[in-house]
């Protein structure tokens, strides 16, 4: 097959998704929706720190009074300007996840309670078109979304007083987006994925929603041995020590890989400069990876419907 002949049917496919999408509400939902989040978390952030100078200033200003001469630094002065974006990272954690679940499983029960199907794989872009275009498709919304999410936060900096952010902070900050991209790509292709392979239409909604929890709360308190409220804060967690014994050593061997909600928040508190450290570039291939694999599990799973009467539980 040429590359005309995949290129026409993979853009149908994309452009079809794309308008299925706008056309349900579903792309202006999510970005009215994550817009309003971006503007919330900046607002929070830019309060939280507004606030704690004021106090430090009021208690600059009472000490002098009582003549104290040694005055702790401002605490402010060794914080990150972009931390005031760190909401940002509980947000996307997990309602980002879970709506991007949702579109992934609503892309495929879509065409299969209208019953094209049969019909769409019959066709010469075949199953492994088909999930490119949908996959495709999805990720083009999340992307645009994600760039909407980005102009607004850094609109916001030029009207917030006292918030200005460098050229290097408004790069750092545009990879706390594209990693937050890869992060929500992983879970559409996992909702795509269970919502191709299980015939009930509820359970292939929970069992992706089932994923999200082990990978976000499951599988990191058992290799760190943090609470779970703990995984949801990222400064405290940014601080956090790993738990030590032998049981905890090995799960970190075994389920660190896995833990891809781990893997985003560290990446995020990076790029957020909350917790500089060694950047992982191994994280953001895995998340990638995973997607990847999920979207070549689907193209297996399709195999009952190009073959039987499509089912509907």
């Amino acid at each position: 097959m040429n590359s005309s002949r995949v290129a026409s049917p993979l853009r149908t496919i994309v452009a079809h998704e794309l308008r299925t999408l706008r056309r349900e509400g579903t792309f202006s939902t999510l970005l009215g929706i994550f817009s309003a989040v971006t503007l919330f978390a900046v607002f929070i952030g830019w309060s939280t720190r507004s606030t704690t100078l004021a106090i430090y200033a009021a208690t600059v200003a009472t000490l002098k009074a009582a003549g104290v001469s040694h005055i702790a630094p401002n605490p402010l002065l060794g914080v990150s300007t972009l931390a005031i974006f760190n909401n940002l990272i509980i947000y996307t954690l997990l309602v980002g996840a879970l709506l991007a679940i949702v579109i992934g499983h609503r892309s495929f029960v879509r065409d299969r309670k209208s019953g094209v199907v049969p019909l769409l794989l019959s066709r010469p872009a075949g199953r492994p078109l088909y999930i490119a275009g949908k996959l495709c498709g999805i990720n083009v919304a999340l992307l645009l979304v994600i760039l909407g999410m980005f102009v607004v936060s850094a609109l916001s900096t030029l009207f917030i007083p006292a918030l200005h952010l460098s050229g290097g902070e408004f790069l750092s900050l545009a990879a706390f987006y594209a990693v937050s991209f890869v992060y929500l790509t992983f879970f559409a292709a996992i909702g795509l994925l269970f919502g191709v392979y299980m015939s009930n239409e509820s359970l292939a909604l929970l069992a992706p929603v089932l994923v999200w929890i082990a990978v976000v709360f499951i599988l990191p308190e058992l290799s760190t041995g943090q609470n779970p409220v703990s995984l949801l804060n990222p400064v405290t967690l940014a601080h956090a020590p790993a738990a030590s014994g032998a049981f905890f050593s090995s799960a970190r061997a075994i389920l660190s890989p896995f833990s891809f909600g781990q893997d985003y928040t560290a990446l995020a508190l990076h790029f957020l400069r909350i917790s500089p450290g060694p950047f992982d570039i191994g994280a953001i291939l895995a998340l990638a990876a995973a997607g990847v694999v999920a979207g070549a599990a689907c193209v297996f799973a399709l195999q009952k419907y190009s073959t039987t009467a499509d089912q509907i539980a």
